[in-house]
């Protein structure tokens, strides 16, 4: 099968859907469909490009790649045209160097920025480390402790949060603060309350006798990672983007897209209508079995598990069948992308369904466009395309091939009904 003709296989485009979840709003929409078509490839079963999965990606000034890979204490470094091209950073604890595996990066002008779970660094273009910050804050209320994360475009930070063992505060809270920290660690304010959809259902079972305990959040529940939140931050780093109220007894029902200011000034609020989703019984059997299986340890890969494997699988996966519960409907919003072009990007549907879909907003809200990724076969198994960075003409985003192995791609988007954007 071709590039172009697998890159269909994995992906359409499709700006009117059958799908209830988009049949309210569809009067800003393009009727016909968009198109992807695979520019670039990424990766190799064993060759110099082998990937691991991928975390973060971005595209620097240059036109370079910029990857972090799970279990690698620097940033990977690629041409344009996907030729390696060295790497950035080293394991350690000095300016330049990373404690434990970075989780996301970006750019502020021509510096590269990357973080762990412990410091932000920061990098000329050619690699050099020009700073580090570094803290760690206690916020015992919610059973967090920050450390700087993401930096904003004022030298502020949207902090990385950890839970530590009070987790459950934060886990059962209905509303979080999205907090901002100087870079020296100390609370500049608040700029948003999020609302935790789904934290009802976050799964909680003391720990019993023999130590086994959870407390999660629900497959379900709506996740960016910006502070455990489902927040992102736009590109410039200027503002975040986020669904607040969430009306399932309106008519119809609607939720909020709003993206906020760094300093808490709204910038857009707008009511997006849409249609519930029934939480499916063949739909809970298979998160119910996931969830279990992950709990009894099926999901951890064999490299990783102790060699006396995992202690009481069978009552870990009976208890955790037990425990989860489910609500009646699927949350509207499951992801969020900031596009590079401030387009929004909403994932509304999402696993356990056959597709992933992606309304596509403009920087008023309005409904332009929707992404539909399928679930594919590789021969070794089903895979779906995780989107990283999309705009109206580019989407960057990870696929598994043979033998589970990761690639890059990046697909031009070609719509008809305009260009503008």
């Amino acid at each position: 099968m071709s590039r172009r003709a697998s890159a269909f296989a994995i992906a359409a485009i499709s700006a009117t859907l059958s799908s209830p979840a988009t049949a309210v709003a569809q009067q800003s929409t393009c009727d016909v469909p968009w198109q992807l078509e695979e520019t670039l490839r990424l990766g190799s079963v064993d060759g110099e490009d082998a990937l691991s999965p991928v975390r973060a990606l971005e595209i620097g000034p240059d036109g370079r790649i910029y990857l972090l890979q799970s279990w690698d204490h620097h940033v990977s470094v690629f041409l344009p045209d996907g030729s390696p091209a060295g790497r950035i950073g080293r394991a350690g604890s000095g300016p330049g160097e990373f404690a434990s595996d970075p989780r996301r990066m970006g750019w502020r002008a021509d510096t590269l920025w990357a973080s762990d779970r412990f410091a932000t660094q920061f990098y000329r273009t050619d690699g050099t480390p020009v700073r580090q910050v570094s803290f760690r804050v206690p916020m015992p209320a919610e059973g967090s402790r920050f450390a700087p994360g993401t930096p904003l475009a004022d030298g502020t930070f949207l902090p990385y949060r950890t839970v530590n063992e009070q987790l459950e505060l934060f886990m059962l809270a209905r509303r979080t603060p999205l907090r901002r920290l100087s870079a020296s660690g100390e609370i500049v304010d608040t700029i948003a309350m999020i609302d935790r959809h789904l934290a009802d259902h976050a799964i909680h079972r003391e720990t019993d006798s023999r130590g086994f305990g959870m407390m999660l959040p629900h497959p379900l529940a709506p996740s960016n990672g910006e502070s455990l939140l489902p927040v992102v931050a736009v590109v410039d780093g200027s503002a975040v983007v986020f669904v607040g109220e969430v009306r399932p007894e309106d008519e119809p029902p609607t939720f909020d897209l709003l993206r906020i200011g760094i300093a808490g000034d709204t910038l857009l609020h707008r009511a997006v209508p849409y249609v519930p989703l029934p939480v499916t019984r063949d739909e809970r059997e298979l998160m119910r079995e996931r969830f279990a299986a992950g709990r009894a340890g099926d999901l951890t890969p064999e490299r990783l598990r102790p060699p006396w494997g995992i202690p009481d699988a069978e009552r870990r996966r009976r208890i955790a069948r037990e425990a989860i519960t489910f609500p009646e409907y699927h949350p509207p919003v499951r992801r969020i992308l900031a596009g590079r072009d401030g387009s929004v990007w909403l994932l509304r549907e999402a696993w356990p369904r056959d597709a992933s879909l992606w309304e596509v907003y403009d920087e008023e809200g309005n409904l332009e466009g929707s992404v539909r990724t399928w679930t594919a076969s590789t021969g070794d198994a089903d895979y779906r395309p995780y989107i990283f960075q999309a705009s109206r003409s580019e989407v960057w985003a990870q696929i598994r091939g043979v033998l589970d192995v990761p690639y890059i791609v990046r697909y031009e988007v070609r719509r008809s009904c305009g260009q503008a954007g």
